[in-house]
Formats: C-alpha cells, structure tokens, sequence
C-alpha cells in the first residue's frame, strides 16, 4: 500500500555498494529484468560515465523489503532554448535498455517514487527516460499514472532493436531465414572454410579482453570513436562488465591463427545479448562478422539459449537474421513551469495537429529551411 511505502536515496558510489544484495534480489523477482537493469552493470556504468552527473537513485521499501528502484541522475542539458535541470535514467548509447525496477504492487511503488520526484527531489525541469521497452507492464504502469495526474508529458522514439528467438537447431535457424540471405550466408561459410578460417568460441573464467581490445583498434568503430578499446572510459566499462559475473562469452573468429573478428556477449537469464560485435577492417572481403555471427549463434541454439538479442538499432545486417523487434520509447515528464508547459504544448499537441489538418503547410515550412539555411550563409 502506498502509505507503507518508505522512499530513500542513494547519492553515492559507497552507498550504491550496500544496496547489491537487496537490488539484485528485487530484480530476480521484478516485472522486467534484464542485464541493463543489475546492480553490476549500473555500477559500472556509473564508474565509466558518471562524471559531471549527480547520482540519484530512489529507492521504496516495504518494512525492510526493497520493493522498487529508480537507477536516476541529475545532468543538464540545453533543452527548450536554455540549460536545464534534466533528471535521467543512469544510461546512455551503451545501455540499450533501462526503466524503473519493480516486483510487486508495481503501480503504489511506481506512484511513491513519481510523489517524490515531484515534492522532495531537487529542483528538475524535465525527466527524460530512455529507452524503456514500450510493451513493458512497468513502461505502461508509468505512463498511466502520469496520464492519470495529467502529468504533461510526451513519448518519442528511441531504438528499435531486432531480436531472434532460437530454436534448437542450427537448422531449424537456418528455415527461418529468407532464401536469398541463407544462400549468401551458405556461399560465405564455404569461403571461410576454404580459406582456412577456424572459429573458436569459449567462455571465460578470467575475463581477459586482450584480443578483443586488439582487434578492436582496427575496426571502422575504433574510427568512429565507438569501439570498446576507444577510449579509457570504454576500456574500464567493458572490462568492468566481463569480471562482474559469469555471463561473458567471447567469441574469436581467427584465419591462420591470427585473431581477426570477436563478438562480445553477455548471457542473462536464457538471453544472449549482443554487446559488440567488430573485425579487423583488412579482412572485411571475408565478412568475418557475418561468419562469426553465425557460430555464435549456432552455438547458442544447441545449448539451449532462447533468445538473441541483437541490440541497438534495426541495421541491415541484423534484419536479415530477424524482423522481429523491440520497440523502445523515450519519455519526457515537464515540471509545471509555464513556459516547460507551452512547449510541451506546442510540441505534442499543436505540432501533430498541424501535421494531421494541414500537410500542405508543413510541407511548405520544410520546403522553406534549405532557403532560410542557403541565406544564412
């Protein structure tokens, strides 16, 4: 019941620590649990990318019984034409999924935490929480309760991340795949055959990433700044993960001895979760990701894992695997300051209005903006 309900918050590394027995407990029992939402993987991410946030996590109990947990921090942003007070979920590009961690009486434990954002917390101007998986009854509580208070709030979206349920059977994977991808996914595995390409998979017990961080600095991530072994935060974040439980498997795609292709992944209650995937750029006519891809995930069908999840966004090379996917929102709660209110406003209500009544004019507008843009130079 809601007046049982005691709310307290977490604000440091030290006292984060205490809570992983009760955390960790919840989870195992909560509406949605996945690896994003463990005591070591937010702990992690907290030492790789908490700088410059203030953390914020609340916490509801029941007697002595941890009963919800909101993993926040406070950042800020510019938003709506000046810097604002943004309060988040403790997540970003890295943390492909996230929300509020909830057993039981979801919707009392759910309202608590909402009740002290909005009278106790500190000062905000927006909570903004991403990506929450849309289909989640936490995800639907929440947007209930804010609809219930006529909370002013918009759902934007976030991901939508391909996923594979697994059958048995290298096989029976290999059926539900389209013709023309399994013929070229057959053509491949042949080349890498001829060539001498030898696959191992194994899963860790001392979780050294030395090769992967290896490989990874020859990979178009690594370019782009986005590899594991990119930067010192990445490093730690990574490494961090792989010593925190038994659920790392590393995979390493080698031809002629050499480490050319790893796949990074985390297996969480039946689920293979897909954290990166990267091959060393010179052997890219050898699609060694696509080659690797595929012994993991014949590997995992044979051992019983029920699902894939390909993470991140719906690429190309994922929907060849699958079309199923899962839809992932962005919310955005606004405090009750007048001009947070008419934006929202003018966001979600007069903007799809115009959308919806006047396509022509919206049409115009955006015909305008290269003008507007060409003239400003």
């Amino acid at each position: 019941m809601l007046w049982a309900m005691r709310i307290q918050v977490c604000a440091s590394a030290e006292q984060l620590a205490q809570l992983r027995g009760p955390w960790n407990a919840l989870l195992a029992k909560a509406a949605e649990n996945t690896p994003f939402l463990t005591h070591e993987w937010i702990t992690a991410w907290w030492r790789a990318f908490g700088s410059g946030l203030s953390m914020y996590v609340i916490t509801a109990w029941q007697d002595d019984e941890l009963v919800a947990v909101a993993p926040l921090a406070y950042t800020k942003q510019q938003m709506v034409g000046a810097t604002r007070s943004v309060v988040t979920f403790m997540a970003n590009e890295y943390s492909n999924r996230t929300n509020f961690i909830v057993s039981h009486a979801p919707h009392a434990a759910l309202e608590a935490i909402l009740d002290h954002l909005l009278t106790s917390a500190p000062p905000w101007d927006l909570l903004q929480i991403e990506p929450v998986d849309e289909d989640s009854p936490v995800t639907q509580a929440f947007l209930r309760i804010l609809a219930d208070r006529s909370q002013a709030f918009g759902i934007e979206d976030s991901l939508r991340s391909p996923y594979l349920r697994l059958p048995a059977t290298w096989a029976g994977l290999k059926e539900g795949l389209s013709p023309a991808f399994r013929k070229a996914l057959d053509r491949k595995l042949r080349k890498s055959r001829q060539l001498g390409a030898s696959l191992r998979v194994r899963f860790l017990t001392d979780p050294d990433l030395t090769e992967a961080f290896d490989i990874a600095t020859e990979t178009w991530q690594h370019a782009s700044g986005t590899s594991i072994a990119s930067t010192a935060c990445l490093r730690q974040f990574y490494s961090e993960l792989a010593a925190a439980r038994s659920w790392l498997q590393l995979a390493i795609l080698e031809l002629d001895g050499k480490p050319i292709s790893f796949e990074y992944d985390l297996l969480y209650e039946r689920v293979l979760y897909n954290l990166k995937l990267g091959y060393r750029s010179q052997f890219a006519d050898l699609s060694p990701g696509l080659v690797l891809q595929a012994a993991v995930l014949q590997h995992a069908a044979e051992d019983g894992v029920r699902q894939y999840d390909f993470m991140g966004s719906d690429d190309g090379y994922k929907l060849h695997w699958s079309r199923t996917v899962r839809i992932h929102r962005r919310v955005v709660v606004f405090n009750r300051q007048l001009v947070l209110r008419v934006a929202h406003l003018v966001r979600w209500r007069v903007k799809p209005f115009l959308k919806a009544h006047f396509p022509l004019l919206v049409a115009f507008k955006r015909a305008l903006r290269p003008l507007s843009a060409g003239a400003d130079q």
